[in-house]
């Protein structure tokens, strides 16, 4: 007996007849096909994949996005981990958020000096 059809045995049962509440097929997805399959199977921009060239380009796009985001969002402060254990920060965590808390406002800064020296050309 193949394997398929001990499956399909095990499924239909002695009566030889499918439950009432199978409906068929079990994994149907609504999303396009190059959205469908496991998150992070594959290397998402491998020059031998065989995906098509929007498929490329889509994927070049999320990857650019997700890059952007990542880099726009703030991590967390050296103090953080210290804080939600209900533990006090130590020295050295405190002394690396002032200097971010320090560097952050230096960017500020220059960020508004090369606007303003823009504004003014």
């Amino acid at each position: 007996m193949s394997t398929d059809s001990k499956v399909q045995a095990h499924i239909t049962g002695a009566e030889g007849k499918l439950p009432a509440d199978d409906v068929g097929k079990h994994h149907h997805d609504e999303r396009p096909a190059h959205e469908q399959g496991k998150e992070n199977s594959h290397a998402a921009l491998d020059a031998k994949d065989e995906k098509s060239i929007a498929n490329k380009l889509d994927a070049a796009a999320k990857a650019d996005k997700a890059e952007k985001q990542a880099e726009n969002e703030p991590g967390p402060r050296p103090t953080d981990a210290a804080a939600a254990n209900g533990n006090e920060p130590s020295k050295g965590a405190k002394i690396d958020e002032q200097i971010e808390l320090e560097e952050e406002a230096e960017i500020a800064r220059k960020d508004a000096a090369k606007a303003q020296a823009k504004a003014n050309k």
